[in-house]
């Protein structure tokens, strides 16, 4: 059963670490240059044992979302919440810090997908192909124009594969979009979005076999973006940081 959200703890970490975390719930050797993983998810979900992680990418999606449109299945069915502590939370320094590890490393050194291909392990990154092209490091990978196909594309990769990778820009595009509309307008837009992705991450978790974790990783977005929210709701959004929302499959 999942935590209820008052029991769901909520965690602190470096984005660096998310490739170290990755291995070790995936029982892979961790490079000893890489970030220590974030210990309270490894005490938290190893003892459970892992088969398969799978991360929804999510581009203008954060703390700031969560607290005020409250999506049903991600708040009710959480296990923790980690806020991620980074320097650039902007949707290329996301990528960067995940598949490489960090800014220090050369992109034809470490790649978290390429790394588990080395050991045995099945990868997936399913996306758009501009990203695919830069960050895919040679593995497989599945390119599609919109957000609806690869959420169509999960539910057939997500369970034949030890670490999945689908990401979705629609929240990107609405808030580019934002720049020309009313505050009122951008927020209707914003809470219908994100309640249909809450849908399709729910649909997405129900599918998935047992000792699967479902990772909700987010970003603020490929560019900053102003959305024109005024006042404590200001100052919320430009404070809000990425977040790893974890949901463990039993």
């Amino acid at each position: 059963m999942s935590q209820q959200q008052d029991e769901m703890p909520t965690l602190e970490g470096m984005m660096t670490a998310l490739p170290a975390t990755f291995l070790s719930l995936l029982n892979v050797e961790v490079p000893s240059f890489l970030t220590p993983p974030i210990q309270p998810l490894i005490d938290l979900f190893a003892p459970r044992g892992i088969k398969r992680i799978i991360i929804n990418l999510i581009d203008q999606f954060g703390l700031f979302e969560i607290t005020i449109h409250k999506p049903p299945f991600l708040i009710s069915q959480a296990n923790a919440l980690v806020l991620l502590s980074t320097s650039n939370p902007y949707l290329h320094g996301v990528l960067f810090n995940t598949f490489f590890g960090g800014f220090e490393f050369e992109p034809n050194g470490f790649h978290l997908l390429r790394y588990l291909q080395e050991q045995g392990k099945s990868t997936v990154f399913v996306g758009r192909e501009r990203d695919i092209q830069r960050y895919n490091g040679g593995t497989p990978s599945i390119a599609k124009s919109t957000d609806m196909a690869t959420w169509i594309e999960a539910a057939k990769v997500v369970n034949r594969h030890d670490l999945s990778i689908l990401h979705y820009l629609d929240f990107e595009d609405i808030s580019a979009k934002g720049q020309k509309t009313s505050a009122k307008n951008l927020e209707e837009l914003s809470q219908k979005l994100i309640r249909r992705t809450d849908k399709w991450l729910k649909s997405t978790f129900l599918q998935l076999r047992s000792k699967s974790l479902m990772v909700v990783l987010s970003n603020h977005g490929r560019y900053k973006i102003d959305l024109n929210y005024q006042g404590k709701a200001g100052e919320w959004r430009s404070a809000s940081v990425p977040l790893a929302i974890c949901i463990y499959k039993e």
